[in-house]
């Protein structure tokens, strides 16, 4: 009998990370959901079986909460199979318009929260022979009006995920980002 496969998920409170989370869930994996706000975790597990899942919410951009959060997952499944990168934020505005401190904030959640979680969890997924899946979106690969930030941000996810491929590759880690548009949640 097979171990049953562990996979990390940020942003899993609403969208696309919620949708992984269940359908991670529904083919029998071990989920661990992560995001800040804890009371949207808690909602998505009250739907998935509870020996399976983990709730550990934090900051992807906080490298303590991270350290918390790969420990959580590590201590109650023994292990990582896969990454799911998921969190991210955007904020409208055109260079000259976005200040610093959002432009930051932007970079911390979207890129730095990538650096994050894929240092702390890469021994796990180097020994697991693991994936990591980062999400991008297309605003990563063109540009959109009144984006500046958040294209830089997400162009900077498409192209960490190349390197990161080329890197860990010979470590059996295999890296890849989904690059969504424009998603139901974002529009209501």
């Amino acid at each position: 009998m097979s171990q049953t496969k562990t996979v990390i998920i940020t942003g899993a409170g609403s969208g696309i990370g919620e949708a992984a989370a269940r359908r991670f869930s529904a083919d029998g994996w071990n989920v661990v959901l992560n995001g800040r706000t804890k009371e949207k975790l808690d909602k998505v597990a009250g739907d998935l079986p509870g020996e399976r899942t983990l709730v550990v919410s934090g900051d992807v951009s906080n490298a303590n909460d991270v350290s918390h959060l790969v420990s959580q997952t590590v201590d109650r499944f023994g292990g990582i199979d896969c990454l799911v990168n998921n969190a991210g934020v955007a904020q409208m505005g055109e260079p000259g318009d976005l200040s610093l401190k959002d432009f930051q904030m932007l970079m911390d959640i979207n890129v730095t929260g990538i650096f994050n979680t894929v240092n702390e969890a890469l021994p796990h997924l180097k020994e697991a022979k693991g994936s990591i899946v980062n999400t991008s979106s297309v605003s990563g690969i063109g540009g959109d009006w009144q984006m500046f930030g958040y294209n830089t941000s997400k162009g900077a996810v498409s192209n960490m995920t190349r390197a990161m491929a080329l890197d860990l590759g010979k470590y059996g880690v295999r890296v890849n980002a989904v690059a969504p548009s424009v998603t139901r949640t974002q529009m209501s």
